[in-house]
C-alpha cells in the first residue's frame, strides 16, 4: 500500500511538503516553510526518521524547513540538482540571520543548516536513482536552475510530482521537460490555476518602456525580484533592448548570480549570463548606494516581495521621489509588504509607513505555469488521480478538473492520508 500525507501547501502558497509511505520506506517531497508568517510558518511536523528527502529547487516554500530534521536527530539523504544545495544554504542562513534581527527564534540554528547541506546528495536530470521499493527520477521543471518534477515508480503505480513548473521558455531557462513516463497519480501545482500570464514579450517591452522613461527624467528604476532565478532574468532582458546606463546588483541577488553562472550548464544559453554581467555593478555598502542614487540608473535587487533585504533602504529614501519607479517583478504573498503595497499604495513595515509617490508597477514575469498551461500540462498526462496543492484556491482547481473527468482532489490540513495503491 502507497499512502500519500500532505504536509503543507494545502490551498495556499507556502509550506510544501508531501510524505510518501511506500510501506517499506518513508519519502518526502519538499519541506518548506510559508513567508513571513509566524508561528503558522512551517510544515505538518514529520515524526519519523525519513529514508530519503527529495527537493524539487531551492526556493524557502520548498525547502526553508529542512534544517528541521537536523534539529531533531532525523537527518536523512536530501537529492537534489547540484546547483539547488548552495542556494538552499545560502538562503537557510540567511533565513537565521533575518529571524535573529526580527527577534523571531526558528526552531532551528546554523548548526542545523550546515548539518541538513551536509546530506546533500547530487542528482542528474533524467537519471533514476533506487530506493529499496521506490525508483525516483527528477526531471527539469522549467522554473529556476536545477528546479525538478520528481518522478516516483513503486512497482504497480507511480506519481509524479510537479513541484514548481513552467513548460514555456524563458530568456534564463528552457521550458520543463515533458518527456516523463505516464504516471497514475498527479501531485500539481496550482498557484496560477486562476490566472492567465500576459504575453512575456509584452511584459518586458513595458518593463523597457518604464525603465527608459525614467531614465529620461534622471530618475532611479529600483527593480525588485527574487533573490534565485529572476534577478538573473531581468538582467538579460534589460541587455537584450540595450538599456546601457549603469547597472547594480544589490543584495543576495549578488552570491545567487555567482552560483548560478557557475553552474551555467543549467541555462538555455549558457555562456549568456556570464557575457551580461561583466557589464554589471555589485553595490558594496550604503556609500556606493547612496552614489548609486545620484545618477540615472536602474538597481536590481531583493526582496521580491519588499518584506526584507536591500529594497526597504531604497524605499526609504526614494518613496517621495516622482521621477523615481518601482517595478515588481515577482508574485506578491498574501500578508507580505509588497502584497500591501499593491492593495493601498503604502509601504509598511515595524518601523515606518509610507506613502509611494515614485510610480509603482507590477510585471507578471511568472516562473509558474499558468491556468491555460496547467489544464493542457493535465490532459496531456491524463492520470487516473490528481491532486491540487500550492494555490490560493486549489478547491476550486480541483473542483474544475472534476467537471473535465478528472478524479481531482485538493486535500485539506485535517486529512489523514490517502492511499494510491
Amino acid at each position: 500500500m502507497i499512502q500519500l500525507n500532505f504536509l503543507g501547501a494545502l490551498n495556499e502558497v507556502g509550506r510544501s511538503g508531501l510524505l510518501v509511505d511506500t510501506g517499506i520506506e518513508k519519502i518526502v517531497l519538499d519541506y518548506g516553510t510559508k513567508v513571513r508568517e509566524v508561528p503558522q510558518m512551517f510544515p505538518i511536523p514529520v515524526k519519523c526518521k525519513p529514508d530519503a528527502v527529495f527537493l524539487s529547487h531551492s526556493h524557502l516554500d520548498h525547502s526553508g524547513a529542512l534544517a528541521l530534521f537536523a534539529a531533531k536527530n532525523n537527518g536523512c539523504r536530501i537529492y537534489a540538482i547540484d546547483v539547488t544545495k548552495p542556494i538552499t544554504e545560502m538562503l537557510l542562513l540567511d533565513s537565521v540571520k533575518i529571524g535573529h534581527e526580527e527577534g523571531v527564534e526558528l526552531p532551528f540554528t546554523i548548526k542545523d543548516v550546515k548539518e541538513t547541506v551536509k546530506n546533500f546528495v547530487p542528482a542528474n536530470y533524467g537519471k533514476p536513482i533506487k530506493l529499496r521499493k521506490t525508483v525516483a527520477t527528477m526531471y527539469d521543471a522549467g522554473h529556476i536552475p536545477g528546479s525538478a518534477m520528481v518522478h516516483m515508480n513503486f512497482g504497480k503505480s507511480s506519481l509524479l510530482y510537479t513541484g514548481d513548473f513552467k513548460t514555456s521558455d524563458t530568456r534564463l531557462l528552457k521550458g520543463a521537460d515533458e518527456n516523463i513516463p505516464e504516471t497514475n497519480v498527479l501531485v500539481t501545482e496550482s498557484t496560477y490555476a486562476q490566472r492567465d500570464h500576459p504575453d512575456r514579450n509584452e511584459q518586458e517591452k513595458e518593463l523597457v518602456k518604464t525603465v527608459r522613461e525614467t531614465l529620461s527624467v534622471d530618475g532611479v528604476t529600483i527593480i525588485a525580484g527574487f533573490a534565485v532565478g529572476r534577478i538573473d532574468e531581468m538582467l538579460l532582458v534589460l541587455d537584450h533592448y540595450g538599456i546601457d546606463y549603469p547597472v547594480f546588483v544589490d543584495g543576495m541577488a549578488k552570491k545567487a548570480l555567482t552560483i548560478i553562472n557557475k553552474h551555467h550548464k543549467l541555462l538555455r544559453e549558457p555562456d549568456e549570463l556570464d557575457t551580461v554581467l561583466k557589464k554589471v555593478k555589485y553595490i558594496k555598502g550604503e556609500n556606493m548606494r547612496k552614489k548609486a542614487i545620484k545618477n540615472p540608473s536602474v538597481i536590481l535587487t531583493t526582496s521580491g516581495m519588499l518584506s526584507g533585504g536591500p529594497i526597504v533602504w531604497y524605499l526609504k529614501k526614494l518613496f517621495d521621489n516622482r521621477d523615481a519607479s518601482l517595478i515588481l517583478t515577482s508574485y506578491q504573498v498574501e500578508g507580505t509588504p509588497g502584497r500591501a503595497l499593491l492593495e493601498t499604495g503604502r509601504f509598511t513595515t515595524k518601523e515606518f509607513d509610507l506613502k509611494l509617490r515614485m510610480l509603482v508597477k507590477r510585471l507578471d514575469f511568472s516562473s509558474h505555469l499558468d491556468r491555460k498551461g496547467l489544464f493542457s500540462f493535465v490532459k496531456k498526462r491524463n492520470p487516473e488521480k490528481i491532486f491540487c496543492v500550492h494555490g490560493d484556491d486549489t478547491v476550486t482547481f480541483a473542483k474544475e478538473l472534476k467537471d473535465e473527468g478528472f478524479d481531482a482532489v485538493a486535500p485539506v490540513t485535517d486529512n489523514r492520508g490517502f492511499n494510491i495503491e
